[in-house]
């Protein structure tokens, strides 16, 4: 009969703790059933483009990120005539509508609203909901849906903000927060000709800011694909820049 020192059980204990805490963990039948209900999280197929340097546009006042159911007819003239600025608003009064033009290089305005209330969850996300409700306000909000020549959809939103330094502020937010969308698409007339796209189209979006005016430029394909979006915004950027120098200073 072989007796064990008092050392050596120390030392066989040592090393099946160590056996123990080195093993791989087998799953039970509880855990596999648990982690067959636990969702899957999927990668959202929507873009957002943003551009690799920012720069200042040349009217006075204005700032930009740039990479690159209506009732007003548009004109039969196929070439576009660039709208004069529009005069600024009475104070506490929201930007007319007028400030996007009906036709401009290519894209037809199909559809325009002036909306008194920004916060609405039709129109922006909680977040900016959320920070404009916190700082002085926002007078109204101008919304546009043009198309160009091969039906390509882009929706602009123009907010009115009570204090210009808001304006700024809140395009420094959205431009900070490229993996979120925070205005929502504006959905095209019936009888415009333009499909209504499904929610996981690619979209690509661009910012503005001049005087107590936001704008927030978004674009889709006509198709709704999830490619070529450096060339979504090289078609986007002529469009938001055209109502950016309408925008009053």
């Amino acid at each position: 009969m072989t007796t064990s020192e008092p050392g050596d059980d120390l030392w066989a204990e040592f090393v099946r703790e160590i056996e123990k805490n080195n093993a791989v963990h087998e799953p039970s039948a509880a855990e596999r059933a648990a982690a067959a209900r636990r969702p899957v999280r999927r990668r959202s197929r929507r873009w957002l483009v943003l551009p690799a340097a920012a720069v200042l546009l040349a009217a006075a006042g204005a700032t930009a990120y740039v990479l690159q159911p209506s009732g007003r007819k548009a004109p039969a003239a196929a070439a576009s005539v660039p709208a004069a600025a529009a005069p600024a608003p009475a104070a506490g009064s929201v930007i007319p509508l007028d400030i996007f033009p009906k036709q401009v290089q290519g894209y037809t305005l199909v559809a325009d609203v002036q909306n008194p209330t920004c916060t609405g969850a039709d129109t922006v996300g909680t977040a900016l909901a959320g920070m404009i409700a916190q700082g002085k306000g926002c007078l109204g909000v101008d919304l546009a849906l043009y198309k160009d020549a091969d039906g390509n959809q882009y929706t602009l939103a123009l907010f009115t903000m009570k204090d210009p330094a808001e304006a700024v502020h809140l395009l420094t937010y959205l431009a900070g927060h490229p993996e979120t969308f925070q205005v929502a698409v504006q959905l095209p007339p019936k009888d415009s000709g333009l499909r209504e796209l499904p929610a996981d189209s690619g979209l690509v979006q661009n910012f503005g800011s001049s005087g107590h005016g936001l704008l927030v430029g978004m674009a889709q394909w006509s198709d709704g694909r999830t490619t070529g979006f450096d060339k979504l915004v090289a078609r986007l950027t002529p469009l938001t820049e055209a109502v950016m120098h309408n925008i009053p200073a």
